[in-house]
């Protein structure tokens, strides 16, 4: 956090508890280095998604199929057997599969980031920032810990908080749309 953080506060902070020993700052938006960290995560599954279109692209010319056919290939589906794809295209589709970022992934990265930016913990009776949250703290959280984690970026993201009593808009995740590209 910057020493100079406190300036940019106008009020007394507001929290969001994730349990009784951790809880992240409101700030009823996005603060930059959490946006960065999501352009980051958006940038890597477009370019995921560069790369199953080109190898669609090339599977479909190879076996003389629909592109869409190709793809449900990729996704594990469609009329040709998985031996006979991976047969020939075995370097391509590792390659893909290796290289893409799962949700679980993705979720976690963001997490991580907003730990970081706006975390605290309840250590020895004392809130203290958790600026050195590391990837591997989040991965030791539990899946609805995760889950709450998510529903609170959204709604900062958004501009709002999980569980106020205001008409709710419709939420997508900026991981999901990114996904829905693909």
């Amino acid at each position: 956090m910057s020493k100079y953080s406190f300036l940019l506060q106008s009020k007394e902070p507001e929290y969001f508890e994730l349990n009784a020993t951790l809880r992240l700052q409101k700030h009823g938006g996005w603060l930059v280095a959490e946006a960065i960290e999501q352009e980051e995560l958006s940038r890597a599954q477009s370019q995921a998604t560069i790369r199953a279109v080109q190898l669609a692209k090339r599977i479909a010319a190879a076996k003389d199929i629909p592109l869409d056919e190709a793809f449900s290939l990729l996704q594990g589906g469609g009329g040709i057997s998985e031996m006979d794809l991976l047969g020939d295209f075995t370097e391509e589709t590792l390659s893909m599969l290796t290289s893409g970022t799962s949700v679980e992934t993705s979720n976690a990265k963001l997490v991580t980031a907003f730990m970081r930016c706006r975390g605290e913990g309840l250590i020895e009776g004392e809130w203290q920032k958790l600026e050195d949250w590391s990837m591997e703290d989040t991965k030791v959280m539990g899946r609805a810990i995760i889950a709450k984690a998510v529903d609170f970026i959204l709604a900062e993201q958004e501009g709002d908080t999980p569980g106020e009593d205001k008409p709710k808009k419709s939420r997508k995740s900026p991981l999901k749309e990114a996904e829905q590209l693909s």
